[in-house]
């Protein structure tokens, strides 16, 4: 006789949602770290046309001046933009954290109570095995007793 956990179905579908829980979990800290590496960019260039405009000030025209300007204002608007966008990303991260750690737990309570049924059927078998061994050895006696009466 072999075990038969009669919820494995149950637990196959948790360890399911687990993986599932656990690749969406993974998509979206992919996603995190494009757009941190997207707003790291982003200010490096900003940074660094600010200190361009800083060191040539002086000697560039009023129309270059004014489209640096123009082009630096536009790239606080895109850091902005990255920046909401990451902390976006950040509240979807832990979001989905949140759902993998309650989905690996239901798994888990799931596979303990397959576990303890386990032990329960090991110590069953163990029982009616012993009960077995038991009836054969009294058995056994009476057997070896009748014949010696013989």
């Amino acid at each position: 006789m072999s075990f038969h956990y009669s919820f494995q179905k149950i637990l196959d579908m948790k360890e399911k949602e687990k993986e599932q829980a656990e690749m969406s979990y993974s998509k979206s800290m992919q996603t995190l770290q494009v757009e941190q590496k997207r707003l790291f960019t982003l200010q490096q260039t900003k940074e660094e046309m600010e200190r361009r405009m800083i060191r040539n000030e002086e000697s560039i025209s009023l129309s270059e001046l004014k489209d640096s300007y123009q082009y630096l204002h536009h790239l606080q608007k895109l850091v902005l933009q990255a920046h909401h966008t990451t902390i976006q990303a950040e509240k979807e991260v832990e979001y989905k954290q949140e759902i993998l750690t309650e989905k690996a737990m239901d798994e888990k309570v799931w596979s303990k109570l397959k576990d303890k049924s386990y032990v329960r059927y090991i110590e069953t078998m163990k029982v009616t095995e012993q009960k077995e061994l038991d009836e054969i050895a009294i058995a056994r006696y009476y057997r070896q007793r009748a014949a010696r009466r013989e």
